[in-house]
């Protein structure tokens, strides 16, 4: 929660007031997150934990979509409280969170240029830091599928960071009529829009990550399960020092 809140505190200069109202929020979303979401987190875990060499590109997706919705119900939850700080900001904090976006911006565009690999390399080292997150050191066959399954993927991440800016603009646009009687509604709807992706993308991407798992050999796939359990584990400990608060 403290993470949360020192996120949203470096968008702009708050007084005393918004800073103690974005730390409310985000304690909020701590025992939200925890009562509600953590128990559905350790279900989805152990459905990716259970996945085996029969593993489907729709096994995946299904687990991308319970991902995402849980991804909506967090943004939802935190929409009325930035809508609400947004109603009460300053000119000048509206100035900050400007500089502060174009910051952002630009920061994704000089890495992104300065970026040697190629498109697909950088999809190869992408999946080579998940699954050694999971616990799975790929080997040169798996890396070889997301070679082979990304080829034809075209490399849309300056699009992507266009669309942002102009979202960006837009949400500032959107402040400036702050107020205006629909403020909030134009806001809201206007939040609710970030997010989309494009659907071949992440269906190419789903695809690779199921042919990868059903591929894993006996040594990889205990060390897969292994990790996932401990992110399992590590919720069963929240949740139980939670029950005795």
């Amino acid at each position: 929660d403290q993470f949360i809140g020192n996120q949203f505190l470096e968008y702009a200069t708050f007084s005393i007031t918004q800073e103690n109202y974005i730390r409310k929020a985000a304690q909020e979303f701590k025992y939200w997150n925890k009562k509600n979401e953590l128990p559905e987190y350790k279900k989805l875990l152990l459905q990716f934990r259970l996945l085996d060499s029969t593993t489907r590109v729709d096994d995946i997706d299904d687990i991308y979509q319970k991902g995402m919705m849980f991804g909506n119900r967090s943004r939802d939850f935190f929409v009325p409280y930035m809508v609400e700080l947004c109603s009460e900001l300053t000119n000048q904090q509206v100035e900050e969170i400007a500089i502060h976006f174009d910051g952002l911006m630009e920061e994704r565009r000089l890495e992104l240029d300065n970026e040697r690999k190629s498109f697909q390399a950088a999809l190869e080292k992408s999946f080579v830091r998940f699954f050694r997150l999971l616990g799975v050191r790929l080997n040169n066959e798996q890396k070889n599928t997301v070679r082979l399954l990304s080829s034809d993927l075209e490399d849309t991440r300056h699009e992507l960071i266009d669309a942002r800016i102009k979202w960006n603009q837009q949400f500032l646009a959107i402040l400036t009529l702050r107020k205006q009687k629909n403020f909030k509604q134009i806001l809201t709807d206007h939040i609710n829009s970030l997010g989309s992706e494009d659907k071949n993308t992440r269906w190419v991407i789903n695809q690779i990550t199921a042919e990868i798992i059903a591929s894993l050999d006996e040594k990889q796939r205990a060390r897969f399960q292994k990790r996932l359990g401990v992110f399992e584990t590590s919720i069963d400990q929240i949740l139980a020092k939670n029950l005795r608060l």
